[in-house]
């Protein structure tokens, strides 16, 4: 392929991938509930906030979404498309934007969610033994802990060394590495109230119409 259309399909995916990720359930389902879920328990637009102010079935739904928004494309550019050898890495670039697109919505002043649910999405996409990895990760480190932000961060440094050791591909696992930095970045307010005791867990729901303090 010339360098012309590569290009155009590597942008292509990007943006594709964006849009997907501007999907964040948790919040729409906030907003259709009339508040803004990122003024309300941990102040995160995800999954594990959705259960803290609006119960499990909206947890449940929002983390499902958040899975396969980003599943779905990375599947599909994997397995259904063709690929030439110059767009070997479409795959990743489309789950990184995807994850970026949770991360910073356009829509709510890119200030999206953390993007854990999305991060799972990719990787079952992209090896299923990896994913149930992280879904390993996830249950101990709650079971003995109860904070999934320990569990988030511990998935996200997995991944580019995972992915290194099994591909040696440079490229794909500096992505990986952009995005377990940012993880954690996003994460860093959550370590901070886990060391003063003031983390909400997802054991403990609140009722979004009695909870009033913006975190």
């Amino acid at each position: 392929m010339n360098t012309g259309p590569v290009i155009l399909c590597y942008a292509g995916a990007i943006l594709l991938g964006y849009l997907f990720g501007n999907i964040n359930t948790a919040a729409i389902l906030a907003q259709l509930k009339g508040f803004d879920i990122r003024k309300k328990g941990s102040g995160n637009a995800g999954a594990s906030n959705a259960y803290l102010t609006m119960g499990k079935s909206a947890a449940a739904f929002s983390a499902i979404v958040d899975i396969f928004k980003a599943f779905i494309p990375v599947w599909f550019t994997l397995h259904i498309l063709h690929l030439p050898d110059e767009l070997r890495h479409l795959p990743i670039v489309t789950g990184v934007s995807v994850i970026m697109g949770h991360m910073f919505p356009f829509w709510m002043q890119f200030r999206g969610g953390k993007g854990f649910a999305s991060l799972l999405g990719m990787n079952l996409a992209l090896n299923w033994k990896f994913f149930f990895f992280c879904v390993g990760i996830l249950a101990v480190i709650m079971l003995f802990t109860r904070y999934i932000a320990l569990a988030t961060v511990s998935c996200a440094i997995a991944l580019p060394i995972w992915w290194f050791i099994r591909t040696g591909d440079v490229s794909e696992t500096v992505l990986f590495t952009l995005v377990t930095v940012i993880v954690i970045w996003k994460h860093i307010p959550n370590f901070k109230r886990i060391m003063s005791g003031t983390e909400l867990i997802p054991a403990s729901p609140v009722n979004p119409e009695n909870e009033q303090e913006s975190v």
